[in-house]
């Protein structure tokens, strides 16, 4: 099936007093029944005090998690019918964005082995040795936090710093997408590691995840080399430049749009009347409606393919 079609999963925190029989089926068909852990292991006794994920299609539970007060995740489950479409990761980033807006400053867990890669692409670092747990080789991987941004409108955001912290932090705080608009993707701004390592994140979380950028003039970024220039050519099927040659409705705006929530402004030739507004999902959409129409009148260019080596 492809990617387009499949249905989005619906995510929402679950109660352990009332949605505890859907999240112990949902455990016991992949943990006791598929994997053969004990019983008495995966009911620790720990799930009142949890938070947990319950995860969604069309109304049938087929996926959870929960977060331990401490900020151990734990309890990743997905049906077997329906893994590999990026619902283990949306249930992973759930359980992160939770602990964030609990104030924890960081996560951990204790991966099965094999599934390494998978916590490593959301941002999880292995430490220590493996070890056996309930009869699988695990490894311990942690994360470090970022607090989230606050839902308080900002202006007179100068450019090109702290404009360029800003989108930074937004793009740290997407779950799923970031689109960006600038003329020419300027170095100052949008050349910046800790930017690039974030869209690598955001890109590899999940299958739905995606990042577009688009720009009107390509030569600064290809005679310079840019990082996220390189960072499309090595993910192109996540990471989506196109160019724009003009547009009516386009006058020169930089911006950086979060999924449908968040948006980062800077008019043309205003460089310290950026604002940003993390929050507000009207704003957003209507920054969202612009990139998407812009979009639709822009196309790749040669110069962003791949370089044979």
């Amino acid at each position: 099936m492809s990617t387009d079609t499949l249905p989005e999963l619906e995510l929402r925190v679950a109660a352990w007093n009332t949605d505890r029989e859907t999240l112990r089926a949902l455990r016991e068909q992949v943990f006791i029944v598929e994997q053969q852990v004990p019983r008495e292991i995966e009911w620790d006794g720990r799930d009142e005090d949890a938070l947990h994920v319950l995860g969604t299609l069309d109304g049938v539970p087929i996926a959870c998690g929960r977060l331990l007060p401490e900020g151990k995740i734990g309890r990743m489950a997905v049906l077997a019918s329906h893994r590999g479409h990026g619902y283990g990761a949306a249930v992973l980033q759930a359980l992160v964005d939770a602990a964030r807006e609990q104030g924890l400053n960081e996560v951990y867990l204790h991966a099965q082995q094999h599934a390494a890669d998978f916590y490593r692409r959301a941002g999880f670092e292995p430490e220590g040795e493996p070890f056996a747990e309930a009869g699988i080789a695990h490894i311990a991987m942690r994360q470090q936090l970022q607090p989230r941004l606050g839902r308080v409108y900002t202006s007179g955001i100068e450019y090109p710093q702290p404009f360029a912290d800003w989108a930074t932090a937004l793009a740290t705080d997407a779950s799923r997408e970031i689109c960006i608009l600038s003329p020419d993707l300027d170095h100052r701004v949008f050349d910046d590691r800790g930017l690039a390592e974030a869209l690598s994140a955001l890109a590899r979380r999940s299958r739905q995840s995606r990042v577009r950028i688009l720009v009107s003039d390509y030569r600064p970024m290809v005679q310079r080399g840019h990082r996220l220039l390189a960072l499309a050519r090595r993910l192109p099927s996540s990471i989506l430049l196109q160019q724009l040659n003009e547009h009516p409705d386009w006058k020169g705006e930089t911006l950086v749009i979060k999924d449908r929530s968040g948006v980062l402004c800077k008019p043309a030739e205003a460089d310290k009347a950026a604002f940003c507004e993390p929050d507000s999902r009207a704003r957003a959409e209507r920054y969202l409606d612009l990139f998407n129409e812009l979009w639709r009148h822009s196309a790749p260019h040669i110069e962003f393919r791949s370089v044979p080596l």
